[in-house]
């Protein structure tokens, strides 16, 4: 388990074996802000113990970037906190665990002498995605959109076709010495999510022209070239997309259309 890093002026990741998960913590004159909360009670109260041995500031706000477990389950281990998590990733946990502030695209919160900015800004990962920026140290909390030691991971409620759109968004706000922590591993640079999603947007891409051609989803499974990843790794995101684009259409030769109309 690795410690604290200070990735700039009072913000802080840690990265933890179990899951290799990242979890944020920003500081600010009024309280502490946490981003994710590891993956149950037992793990959230460990995650407490090591903040403190950060600061002794009371934590505040916890901000959950979606609703995998492995992100949102700790929370019980702050019950003074507020939470905040896009409305979407509220209804998915509220089973297990209640968001104070749910949002549609967008919240600020007020640290005191700075703030985060919460950012929905598309389907990705989940339906839930939330970017946590702090503008003023120029650093991006990005969730499981962006991942380092693995390639992004399509679920059964990723959005494969619009997870690349949804990057560009992102990569719209960052600038050349942006800090980027990824929802899993290092610390990344705008190059690194710039080329993530080139991968992003080749198994988009590939999909959709599948489809396009008329491949049924049994072949589309089966198809071994253009890939950026492992076959295996990009299924569900082939049977995701088919689920959105519906059967293929069988193509129509355009020569049998002149026929017809000799």
């Amino acid at each position: 388990m690795s410690a604290w890093v200070e990735l700039a002026d009072r913000t802080w990741v840690r990265r933890y074996e179990k899951y290799d998960v990242n979890i944020g913590l920003v500081l600010g004159s009024d309280g502490a802000l946490v981003i994710d909360t590891r993956g149950d009670v037992a793990q959230g109260e460990e995650l407490l113990g090591h903040i403190r041995e950060v600061t002794d500031a009371p934590i505040r706000w916890v901000v959950n970037t979606h609703a995998h477990y492995d992100h949102v389950f700790g929370n019980p281990a702050f019950p003074d906190a507020t939470s905040y998590a896009q409305e979407n990733t509220a209804a998915a946990v509220a089973e297990t665990v209640a968001i104070d502030v749910p949002f549609s695209v967008a919240k600020v919160i007020d640290l005191g002498d700075r703030r985060v900015e919460l950012l929905h800004l598309g389907n990705g990962h989940t339906d839930g995605d939330v970017v946590v920026v702090v503008p003023d140290v120029d650093v991006f909390f990005a969730g499981d959109l962006i991942e380092e030691s693995a390639p992004p991971s399509y679920g059964e409620d990723s959005y494969p076709l619009e997870w690349p759109d949804t990057v560009d968004r992102l990569i719209g706000l960052l600038s050349a010495t942006a800090k980027v922590v990824p929802g899993h591993g290092a610390i990344v640079d705008a190059e690194f999510v710039r080329e993530q999603n080139d991968n992003l947007g080749t198994v988009a891409n590939t999909i959709s022209g599948l489809h396009h051609g008329g491949t049924s989803l049994e072949a589309a499974l089966a198809h071994t070239d253009d890939w950026p990843w492992p076959q295996a790794h990009v299924e569900q995101a082939v049977r995701r997309a088919y689920a959105t684009l519906g059967t293929p259409a069988r193509p129509t030769l355009p020569l049998l259309g002149l026929a017809k109309n000799d």
